[in-house]
């Protein structure tokens, strides 16, 4: 292993990681037909932190931070991204994403058959407009992630919510750029399909409010019940008398009346 490889795996805390680093060493010896001119772009560490970046793509470590990487790498988030991009074409390395995994990653469960729908919509009508060797080449293009990534957004907007772009552009391993227009073909593509889902009763949003107010009524009957019912604690030991006419305080009334009496009739003597 090159200290290059194990002086950037330390910075990342993977150097005890064994996996990771035979599987970043298969990807340096990968790198090789392709140059050094597509590396040169990125820092002096660019080449192997997507060595690593990869390798942890292909073990299924999705804790990675792709701006940490590009500061490890020395270089700047956009090229980090565009020499990574570069990379994954010319070695045909993308990652596998579907509507599903993107919506739980995102938090947003409820567009996975909003955005498949959306999808349907939209891949007819992208490779309509080509034909031949193009259409080809544009049915390649359309299983890039980014093509989902861009649904997404884009069906996600039409109902109102935000999707971070940031965080889309990690998950399908594209540029902002590769990202951007990928979703302004999804919303030329698809502006009636979209324009109904704006028109649709939004089940998302409504949702939401029900099951704050279910949540709402479930600690207003477990107050209820706490007031009605006390469980433990010095709730339940209270006494609601008058202290005055416990036999506890008049038993200490007649022994501090006795007492008293007893210093006055020592000082009479």
């Amino acid at each position: 292993m090159s200290v290059n490889l194990r002086a950037c795996l330390k910075r990342f805390h993977l150097q005890d990681e064994r996996k990771v680093q035979n599987r970043a060493e298969e990807f340096l010896g990968k790198f090789h037909p392709l140059g050094n001119i597509i590396f040169d772009k990125g820092g002096p560490n660019c080449k192997v932190v997507i060595a690593i970046q990869l390798a942890c793509e292909s073990l299924q470590i999705t804790d990675w931070d792709i701006k940490i990487a590009a500061a490890i790498a020395g270089c700047s988030l956009s090229t980090y991204e565009s020499v990574l991009s570069t990379v994954r074409k010319a070695l045909d390395i993308q990652p596998s994403v579907s509507f599903k995994t993107l919506a739980v990653a995102l938090g947003s469960t409820g567009l996975v058959s909003l955005a498949q729908e959306l999808w349907t919509d939209f891949v007819p009508r992208y490779l309509d407009v080509y034909t031949g060797a193009r259409r080809q080449a544009a049915e390649k293009e359309v299983k890039s992630p980014c093509w989902k990534g861009a649904v997404m957004f884009s069906c996600a907007k039409a109902f109102g919510e935000r999707l971070k772009k940031d965080d889309l552009r990690q998950l399908c391993g594209c540029t902002a750029m590769e990202l951007n227009l990928a979703i302004k073909s999804v919303d030329s593509f698809c502006a009636q399909k979209l324009t109904e889902f704006k028109k649709r009763p939004n089940a998302l949003k409504r949702a939401a409010p029900q099951d704050k107010n279910e949540e709402k009524a479930d600690e207003e009957r477990t107050v209820k019940k706490m007031v009605i019912v006390p469980v433990s604690g010095i709730s339940s030991m209270i006494d609601h008398r008058d202290y005055k006419a416990t036999k506890r305080y008049k038993d200490y009334m007649a022994w501090h009346t006795s007492m008293v009496q007893q210093l006055k009739e020592q000082k009479a003597k």
